[in-house]
This record gives structure tokens, C-alpha cells and sequence, in this order.
């Protein structure tokens, strides 16, 4: 490993000799000496070698060269944020440099941040066609100039990209999302298909992509395009018919578009095929909570409790779930219990915190371990109407009216308006303070909302 590092950094070194300034070549040469000896050296003596380029840039700050092997540097020492200010710099000090935006480029890439690297890239591929012009750069250029809405030069480079690497999977999908966007939904489609059927293409990238997609479908395009729609969702399942994305994604797709019984069928066999998997089986306790049997809900929060463990975190969203289901019962005694148990294992489940309370004042119980939960749902999301709602209402409770108004009020601006109860509870806590004309406008709001539903 060593001796490859030391070769990166020694062919680099070559292939940047001739950015160094000419304005005092005596000087530039000794430079350029004790710069050579010091990369020859990181191999045998890194920690010295590392020094002395170091002292180099602290007694020639204007050399170029030196910012660019100080960035490389850091760049291998896992530093970004160095090796981006001293290749930065090594460019600036030279701009015509090939090697040093190369760097960049690369380093901009390796953080995500393709926008950057492109800029950089274009003029690259401009100078050194036969060495930048890959489907890769191509590509991050194409990406670009989408995000300018250049769409011309975009659809050049992804063009050249896929005619240099055939079925190259990012310019496929940058080219869809070009013929998306100009409204050639034919090649969209085409592409997209082309993109699925990739057998190197890992199936979770492949359903990734389609549930991503079909995420943003509306009405009118799903009237349209609804066939290729499924055509890609079955694709996916016909060429990966055991992978749990696929599996999921089908489900998912078909029961939504309400064909329940197909998604349904989908889901069956996600759970047949991975019968311990806990995400296959809050799948199913999603599809069976969607059609309102609570006992065969609480059957199945009791299975993904006892695959997963109780005191696995995992498990929470059952426990939850399974309390939920007591309370809408009758049985508030066991749903308690398992409020219990999610709060043991997670003290801040903000969920479980409003329900226990507001379940607690609908009982006239505990109410004191109600408020103190309650208050904590207010401390972790202050904006959330419903939890203002039950902080209020467990304050009225407690008869304490006056310090109930102000959540109420703050509860009206984040959308309480939209909720019977709130309006209802409102009206309750401010008749209970003598306002009367107010209480009655409150209590006309929820009338008219109760109309409504």
C-alpha cells in the first residue's frame, strides 16, 4: 500500500513540474529540489517527508506546487476541509494547471458536491478530450448544465456518455429526468425501462428509484401513463422475484392505487419469503391496521414484539401500536402497560408520551403523571397542535385555566382551527374563564367543523 502511495504522489509530482514560476528560476529549481526529496521520501520516511513539505510552504507561501502536494496530503490523511483550501489555492495561484483543478475536481466529487466538480470538469474535457471525456465527467457536465437549464449541451453530454459506456446508469437517468422535464415522457420511459432491465444494476437501486418516482405520480399522469407505470413495477418484481424492495414496492404500488388485493397478494409474499424479517411484518400490521381489525392488529404487534425481543428498539412502533389498539378496545389498563413498556425502553417517545396523557385525563387518572408527560411532549415539539391541545386540556383539568389559555391560543396558530376537539377544549377552558362571547365563537367554529364531517 505504501509503495503505491508513494507512486501516486511521485507521478503527480511529474506531471505538475511545469506549473512552477519562472520569475526567479534559481530559486524555483532549489524548490523544485527539495519539493522532489521530499515526495521520493514519503514512502521510506513519511513523517520527515510530511515536515519538510510543510516547511516549504511556510518559507514559500506563493508556490504552487507545494499547496497542491500539501493538499494532496491532506487529502490522503482523510483531511477534506485542508486539502480543499490548499488545492483551492494551488489553482488560483495557477489556473491553467490540468493537475490541480484534476485534484479538486476530484475531491469535490468525492463529497458530493458534482455541481463544483463539473465546473471544473468542463474546461478539463475542452483541453483533454481523449483523457476527461468519459462517461463519468460527461455525465457530472450534463448534470450541470440540467441544473442551468442548458438543455441542449445536457442532452450532448449524456449522449456522448452513453455512446462511449452503453447503458451507463447515471446518464440514463439524467437524460430521463432531461426528457421529463421537456416533456418527452415517451423517452422517459424509455430510458427508464432501459435503466431497470441494467442486470448489473443492484435491485434495491432499481425499486429505490421507481418508489421514489411513483411518489411524486398525480392523478392525471397515473390516468395517462398508468401502464408503464406498472409495467416498471413489474419489472422489477419479474427480474428480482425473492428481493424484499421489489416485493415491497408492488404492494405498495398496487394498494395504493387501490388494487388492494394484488398489492395484498405482493405483501403475502414479501412475508412468505422473509417470515422473520421485522420491516415484511410492519408491513403487514400496516396493511391489516388500513382495515380496521384491531384484535388481528394486536395479534400481529404481539408477533414483531416476540421476533424482535422486548427490549429491542425495533420493537417500539408495536408496543405503541398494540396500546393504541387496548385503548380503542375498552382495555386501558393493558393499554397503559405497554405505554409503559415503549417509555421504559424509549423516555422521550413523544407519541406515546401524548397518547398515555391525553388517554389518562379522558379517564380523570393520574392526572398529575399526565401533566408532567404532557409538558414533556410541548418541551420536544412546541408547535405540534395536538400536544398543546392535551397540555391544555390536562391544565383545565387540573383546573388551572388560566395557565390552559395561552397553549390553547398558541394552538390556534399552528393549525388547531383545523380540529374539532381543540376547538371544542378551547371553548370549555375560556367559558370556564367568563369569556363567553369568545367561548361561543369557538364553540360555533366546532359546530360548523362538526357539520362538516
Amino acid at each position: 500500500m505504501k509503495t503505491k502511495l508513494f507512486t501516486l504522489f511521485f507521478l503527480l509530482f511529474l506531471m505538475a513540474v511545469p506549473a512552477f514560476s519562472q520569475d526567479s528560476a534559481e530559486k524555483d529549481i532549489r524548490v523544485q529540489n527539495l519539493l522532489l526529496d521530499a515526495v521520493s521520501r514519503l514512502d521510506t520516511d513519511p513523517v520527515r517527508a510530511k515536515e519538510a513539505i510543510e516547511k516549504l510552504d511556510r518559507n514559500y507561501p506563493a508556490n504552487d506546487a507545494v499547496k497542491y502536494y500539501m493538499g494532496l496530503m491532506a487529502y490522503s490523511a482523510g483531511d477534506l476541509a485542508s486539502a480543499e483550501k490548499y488545492l483551492s489555492e494551488a489553482v488560483r495561484l495557477d489556473s491553467c494547471n490540468i493537475w490541480y483543478k484534476d485534484a479538486l475536481a476530484g475531491l469535490f466529487a468525492a463529497e458530493g458536491r458534482n455541481h463544483e466538480a463539473a465546473d471544473l470538469y468542463i474546461p478539463l474535457v475542452e483541453a483533454r478530450p481523449s483523457y476527461y471525456a468519459n462517461a463519468y465527467t460527461l455525465t457530472l457536465i450534463g448534470d450541470r448544465y440540467l441544473s442551468l437549464y442548458r438543455d441542449s449541451l445536457a442532452r450532448d453530454c449524456y449522449d456522448k456518455a452513453l455512446s462511449l459506456t452503453p447503458g451507463y446508469s447515471p446518464a440514463l437517468l439524467g437524460r430521463a429526468e432531461l426528457n421529463r422535464m421537456t416533456g418527452n415522457i415517451a423517452a422517459f420511459f424509455a430510458d427508464v425501462r432501459q435503466f431497470v432491465r441494467d442486470p448489473g444494476m443492484k435491485p434495491y437501486a432499481k425499486c429505490n428509484y421507481v418508489t421514489q418516482l411513483l411518489k411524486h405520480v398525480d392523478f392525471p399522469f397515473y390516468v395517462t401513463w398508468g401502464a408503464q407505470l406498472d409495467s416498471l413495477v413489474n419489472y422489477c418484481v419479474q427480474a428480482h422475484p425473492a428481493d424484499s424492495s421489489a416485493l415491497r414496492l408492488a404492494g405498495s404500488w398496487y394498494y395504493s392505487t387501490d388494487r388492494k388485493d394484488l398489492g395484498a397478494e405482493y405483501f403475502n409474499r414479501l412475508l412468505e419469503e422473509y417470515p422473520k424479517d421485522l420491516s415484511a411484518h410492519y408491513t403487514k400490521l400496516s396493511l391489516i391496521y388500513d382495515g380496521g381489525n384491531m384484535l388481528q392488529v394486536l395479534k400481529e404487534c404481539e408477533t414483531i414484539i416476540k421476533l424482535g425481543g422486548r427490549n429491542n428498539p425495533e420493537v417500539i412502533p408495536a408496543m405503541s401500536t398494540a396500546g393504541d389498539c387496548w385503548h380503542a378496545v375498552g382495555n386501558d389498563r393493558k393499554a397503559m402497560k405497554y405505554y409503559d413498556k415503549v417509555l421504559r425502553l424509549e423516555p422521550d417517545n413523544v407519541l406515546t408520551l401524548n397518547n398515555y396523557a391525553y388517554y389518562l385525563s379522558l379517564a380523570g387518572k393520574k392526572l398529575k403523571k399526565a401533566e408532567q408527560m404532557s409538558r414533556r411532549t410541548i418541551e420536544l415539539e412546541p408547535e405540534n397542535p395536538s400536544y398543546l391541545d392535551t397540555y391544555g386540556w390536562i391544565l383545565h383539568l387540573l383546573g388551572r385555566d388560566a395557565e390552559a389559555k395561552p397553549y390553547f391560543k398558541k394552538a390556534m396558530i399552528y393549525g388547531g382551527k383545523d380540529h374539532l376537539d381543540i376547538l371544542e377544549h378551547y371553548s370549555v377552558v375560556l367559558d370556564a374563564l367568563g369569556e363567553k362571547e369568545l367561548s361561543q365563537y369557538y364553540r360555533t367554529l366546532a359546530d360548523n367543523k362538526k357539520a362538516e364531517e
